[in-house]
C-alpha cells in the first residue's frame, strides 16, 4: 500500500476515543447500557439483557461479544442461561439476534446527531492549541477516531473555510446525487488554500456510511439503521465486541494510515481512549519500535491507570498521563496548558 507523505509526515496526531464524545452529551459505555436496560425492560428481551448485565456488568463490548459468540454457534438453536440471583432463562437464536439488532439500532440512534455549536465549543480550543504549533501550509492534522459520531465533520462544516476536511468521501459524483467513500481521496490530498487541513480517519466506521450490497460501494447517507432495507444496505460500522479485526475496507486504510503516521509523528494526543482496540494498540506499539521519538499523551480521568495497562515495559518512558475531563470548562485551562507544554517541547517550529 502506498501512502501520501503529506499526511504521514505530520508531527502531531490526535486520537479520539469514547471519552471525547462525552462532553457532546453522548453516554459512556455504562450509561448507554443503563439507558438500554430501561428502554427494553418491559420487552421479552429484557430478561436476556439482564442476565448479560449480571454476568458482564455494564460492559457493552463484553455483552455484544457474548451475543456474537452465541450466534456464532450456528449448530445451537437455544441457550440455557443461569445467573445467581436471577431466574432460569432459555434464550433462542432469535432472541439473541433480536437483542443484538436492538443494541445496534440504539447505537445508531444515540450517535447520529451532533449540535454544531456544541462541537465547536468542545473541540475548537484543542484544535487552536495544536495548530498554534503547526504551519497549516506545510502540515495537516491527522485525526483518528473509534467514535461513530459526526463531531469532527460537523465542526469542520460549521467552521468552513477556516477548516478543510478530508475524510475519504468523494463528492465528484454529486451529479448522481451520491457521495462515495474512496481511499484515493487520501492519496490525492494536497494543500489547496490557506486553511487548517484536517484528515479524518474513522477506524470503526460512521453512522452515516452505508454499504450498497450489490456493488460493495460505501455511500454517505442519512444516519439510519440498516434493518429498514438490510438486503440492499448495511451500516459501515464495527460494533463494540471483543477481538475486532479490521481486515476490510474502509477500516483497513484507516488502520494502515494510523500505523504509518505513528512511525513519523513526534506526539500522539489521545482523548478519552481506553486502548481496548487490539488493532490500534498493536499498530501503536509496533510503530514505537520503529520511531523511538514517539510520545503519547492521554487525556482522561483514568489516564494513569489506562497507560499502566498497556503491555509494554517502557511505557513510563514514552507515555504521559494528563488527568482531566475533556470539554469541561473547569478542566480545559489545565489540560490545554499541559498539551501546549508538550507541543512546545516536542514540535520544532517550521522553517
Amino acid at each position: 500500500m502506498s501512502f501520501n507523505e503529506t499526511i504521514t509526515r505530520s508531527p502531531v496526531i490526535v486520537f479520539l476515543g469514547a471519552g471525547a464524545s462525552v462532553p457532546l452529551g453522548k453516554p459512556t459505555m455504562a450509561q448507554f447500557v443503563t439507558k438500554l436496560e430501561s428502554e427494553i425492560a418491559q420487552q421479552d428481551l429484557g430478561s436476556l439483557l439482564s442476565l448479560l448485565v449480571s454476568a458482564r456488568g455494564r460492559d457493552l463490548e463484553a455483552i455484544l461479544g457474548d451475543l456474537e459468540t452465541l450466534l456464532g454457534l450456528d449448530y445451537v438453536s437455544s441457550f440455557t442461561c443461569e445467573t445467581e440471583g436471577l431466574p432460569f432463562y432459555e434464550a433462542t437464536r432469535e432472541d439473541a439476534t433480536s437483542l443484538r439488532s436492538q443494541i445496534r439500532h440504539a447505537i445508531i440512534r444515540e450517535y447520529r446527531t451532533i449540535e454544531a455549536n456544541h462541537a465547536i465549543e468542545v473541540y475548537r480550543p484543542l484544535l487552536d492549541t495544536v495548530f498554534a504549533h503547526l504551519d497549516p501550509t506545510t502540515h495537516c492534522l491527522p485525526i483518528f477516531t473509534t467514535n461513530y459520531d459526526l463531531a469532527i465533520e460537523t465542526l469542520s462544516n460549521a467552521q468552513y473555510p477556516k477548516y478543510e476536511l478530508v475524510d475519504g468521501m468523494d463528492d465528484s459524483w454529486m451529479r448522481e446525487r451520491e457521495v462515495f467513500w474512496n481511499p484515493r481521496e487520501f492519496d490525492s490530498f494536497r494543500f489547496s488554500r490557506q486553511a487548517r487541513h484536517i484528515v479524518l480517519f474513522k477506524l470503526h466506521g460512521s453512522v452515516n456510511w452505508m454499504r450498497v450490497a450489490s456493488s460493495g460501494t460505501i455511500v454517505q447517507a442519512l444516519p439510519m439503521y440498516d434493518v429498514v432495507d438490510s438486503d440492499e444496505y448495511q451500516n459501515v460500522i464495527i460494533y463494540p465486541a471483543g477481538n475486532k479485526l479490521a481486515t476490510t475496507e474502509p477500516y483497513l486504510t484507516a488502520y494502515n494510515y494510523f500505523a504509518k503516521c505513528c512511525e513519523h509523528a513526534k506526539l500522539v494526543i489521545a482523548i478519552g481512549y481506553s486502548f481496548r482496540d487490539y488493532d490500534a494498540l498493536t499498530n501503536l506499539l509496533r510503530s514505537r519500535k520503529v520511531n523511538e521519538s514517539l510520545r503519547l499523551l492521554l487525556l482522561s480521568p483514568d489516564s494513569h491507570d489506562t497507560l499502566q495497562s498497556i503491555p509494554d515495559e517502557d511505557t513510563v518512558i514514552w507515555t504521559w498521563p494528563v488527568y482531566g475531563y475533556f470539554g469541561d470548562p473547569d478542566w480545559s485551562s489545565k489540560y490545554l496548558d499541559e498539551i501546549d507544554h508538550w507541543l512546545t517541547s516536542e514540535i520544532k517550529p517550521s522553517g
